[in-house]
């Protein structure tokens, strides 16, 4: 990935920022940004000149930093073990307490790569700086740059306070997970309910059947047995004739039988009186799982609206950008301090100035816009307005003219770099040659002064055929400050120099060509765009005075051919 390079001002000093030409998270390009802003790093010489950064650069530039503050912090740390071993009021718990930035280096430096394509934040929602710690983060706190957000809950808010608390994003996506099986947990529990309800009123209805039909049997087994001694009484009565012997017979036999019949009625009492023991534990049992089952839905509708809550509030806030977020915000963010902001999953550069918060623009569109720096962070609906390095409103443009130059992709500008780069090098060499000039004239020298001039000569006729023909990694090696030159004589060497110089003029010279044209070319595109723009508008404003001379009822060409004449 390749980061083209703005130049701005900031503080009246002037800086360099990375620009994004993908929108995505990159913690790395606004950490960069926020250290850049602050003067703490610089980019490299090779960078500026060819106005590209490439992530191994950033990354590069980035561990250095990390590498100075872990130093700075070994030596503040053992600064103050010294002084606390000297002292004798101090406490060896503070002795031994570790420094914020005594971290594993390596593993940190592990991880400056793996920003350019995000990070994992898990912020709470009770200040700006409140973030769930993490091995990132520890590259963060190294490099010196700090983390905010401003998705933070108003505490005005009672009823989602009392459900959000100290918890996290992660905490209240896992309470709304949570809640969603609760609705589906509580909609088998009703259905259970229902099911154990039925049960108990089958068997109350039971037991009472069962009731109903005892009481029944022993209404008519007495009536029965009244019907039995009256027609016991009337036989004794009718038949005087009979003997003694055949009447005791006979009653001995009637009492049998009542014993007989007063023995089968206690054995239906104590079946009955088991059989409603029976149906009473079952009924009681049912009973009380009908009450368990009624607690596990209070229990886990409570939850259920628990969810319904956080879900609410993670609806409402999905900008992660609130008003007391703001507020909070203007607190902890001092004047012209610079933090990287986090919102949306993506990583900017903010500051404050003149009590007013601004987010850094590094989107690729503005390169060649020198008048759009900053963005006003002032409203959560993303209603804002951008503003120049001097946080000052631009005026608006007197005509629409073509950017100062093409916005090129910086892939390409990074892919060009090397042949940029070996050119200057072939340039720089060819300079430092007149101070690397032996004074001997040696025969060994002289020898080879042909062949060595005839070398750079190819050289040059080869990187001269290349960059015409547009190869982009057109290199030439050539050992000029090894190779020995030829001092035969003070006026051929000059002249000899004077046309290496001549000849590193000459590439540069064409390089500055070609990218005059491109240059020329990139502007010849857009005008004849913005001509083809403006024609269209011409085209649409012919046709709507066409339609607006129209007058109505007044018939058209098509109308008049439609009519019928009679």
């Amino acid at each position: 990935m390749a980061y083209q390079i703005k130049s701005i001002r900031y503080q009246n000093s002037p800086r360099k920022i990375l620009l994004q030409n993908i929108n995505g998270p990159c913690p790395l390009l606004a950490a960069a940004n926020a250290l850049l802003l602050r003067g703490v790093i610089t980019l490299s010489s090779e960078c500026v000149r060819n106005g590209v950064a490439s992530t191994d650069d950033v990354v590069n530039m980035l561990a250095n930093r990390a590498l100075i503050r872990s130093q700075q912090s070994s030596s503040t740390a053992s600064s103050l073990e010294k002084t606390d071993k000297e002292g004798d009021d101090k406490n060896d718990d503070e002795t031994n307490k570790p420094s914020n930035h005594e971290y594993h280096l390596n593993e940190v430096l592990s991880i400056l790569p793996t920003l350019q394509h995000g990070m994992d934040v898990n912020p709470q929602f009770t200040s700006p700086q409140s973030i769930e710690y993490t091995h990132n983060l520890a590259a963060f706190d190294l490099l010196g740059v700090e983390l905010v957000h401003g998705w933070v809950l108003d505490p005005q808010d009672l009823e989602t306070c009392a459900v959000v608390e100290m918890k996290s994003y992660n905490e209240l996506i896992e309470l709304v997970i949570g809640g969603d099986e609760r609705r589906r947990e509580v909609v088998r529990l009703e259905e259970w309910k229902v099911e154990k309800e039925e049960e108990l009123m089958r068997l109350i209805d039971d037991s009472n059947k069962c009731d109903k039909e005892g009481n029944d049997d022993s209404e008519v087994k007495s009536k029965n047995d009244v019907a039995d001694e009256t027609k016991v009484d009337s036989k004794a009565q009718t038949k005087t004739d009979e003997n003694e012997g055949e009447k005791e017979q006979t009653e001995t036999d009637e009492g049998v039988e009542v014993i007989s019949n007063d023995a089968d009625d206690t054995k239906s009492s104590t079946s009955e009186q088991i059989s409603n023991t029976v149906s009473l534990d079952q009924q009681q049992a049912i009973e009380q799982e009908i009450a368990d089952i009624g607690l596990k839905i209070e229990h886990a509708s409570l939850q259920i609206s628990r969810a319904d809550v956080a879900n609410a509030f993670l609806t409402s806030t999905s900008h992660q950008l609130t008003y007391h977020g703001l507020e909070q915000l203007h607190a902890h963010i001092g004047e012209d301090a610079v933090h990287v902001f986090f919102r949306n999953n993506h990583f900017g550069t903010i500051t404050k100035h003149n009590g007013i918060l601004y987010l850094l623009a590094t989107d690729l569109g503005y390169a060649n816009t020198p008048e759009i720096v900053w963005e006003k962070l002032d409203s959560i609906d993303g209603n804002t307005e951008y503003v120049n390095e001097y946080f000052e409103k631009p005026s608006p443009r007197a005509e629409l003219a073509p950017a100062a130059g093409p916005t090129i992709d910086p892939a390409l500008l990074l892919a060009q770099r090397s042949q940029a780069e070996n050119d200057y090098q072939l340039a720089m060499a060819m300079s430092r040659g007149e101070a690397s000039v032996p004074a001997s004239s040696s025969q060994h020298a002289s020898n080879n002064s042909d062949e060595e001039e005839g070398k750079l000569i190819e050289a040059a006729k080869e990187m001269s055929l290349r960059t015409y023909h547009g190869e982009n990694d057109a290199t030439v090696a050539v050992d000029v400050d090894n190779s020995p030159i030829p001092s035969t004589s003070s006026s051929a060497h000059n002249s000899q120099l004077d046309s290496y110089h001549q000849m590193a003029l000459a590439f540069q010279r064409q390089e500055e060509q070609l990218n005059h044209e491109s240059e020329q070319l990139a502007r010849q595109l857009q005008a004849l765009d913005q001509q083809e723009v403006q024609m269209q508008r011409q085209r649409q404003q012919r046709n709507d005075t066409n339609r607006r001379r129209q007058q109505p009822g007044r018939p058209t060409e098509e109308t008049k051919a439609g009519c019928t004449i009679s």
